[in-house]
């Protein structure tokens, strides 16, 4: 065999190989930016693993009392019978009957056109209305109570017509507010 022929065989091998090899270069190349990028993903998501593993372990470490105090503050219902009986109970301890109670929930506050739409809210809201009879001294310390209280109450208004005897009648309107 002559140098020509060695020289061309290994000319025709290289060819061969680079025609066949050298577009598979590129899927390698490919497939390692890949590798790179799910290395990434995965070195992120077991990151965010070991966040939500101590958000998790410090949420275990609250006490029962400090999750139900958690939950009356922010709840994820308006639970309208548990907040009208917690109102209620604080009324009586003051002597006072709770009578017409009424709910309307508020709307979303939205523009009047597509520019001035309102940011969606996180949370829900309620007014709630009740009606009592009392005299001053103990419609204050009951309305002083319930600012005391855990749940986040707005009074709206309070309307009073004056009865006999020094008591008055008292209308009362308050906004409450919960997650969705």
């Amino acid at each position: 065999m002559s140098n020509i022929s060695i020289i061309a065989y290994i000319v025709l091998t290289l060819s061969v190989g680079y025609a066949f090899v050298y577009p598979s270069f590129g899927d390698v190349t490919k497939l390692l930016d890949q590798k790179q990028k799910d290395e990434s993903s995965l070195e992120m998501v077991s990151n965010i693993e070991n966040q939500k593993n101590e958000l998790l372990t410090k949420f275990d470490g609250i006490s029962a009392a400090d999750k139900k105090n958690i939950e009356t503050v922010l709840p994820s219902s308006l639970e309208l019978v548990k907040l009208i009986s917690d109102i209620d109970g604080v009324a009586s301890k003051y002597g006072i009957s709770i009578n017409n109670i009424s709910s309307k929930e508020v709307g979303s506050s939205v523009g009047d056109s597509i520019d001035n739409a309102a940011p969606a809210k996180p949370y829900q809201s309620s007014i709630i209305g009740f009606s009592f009879v009392a005299s001053y001294d103990k419609f204050n310390a009951f309305l002083s109570d319930l600012e005391k209280s855990l749940r986040i109450l707005d009074i709206r208004s309070v309307k009073l017509d004056t009865q006999e005897n020094g008591v008055y009648s008292y209308n009362v309107e308050f906004e409450t507010y919960w997650f969705k």
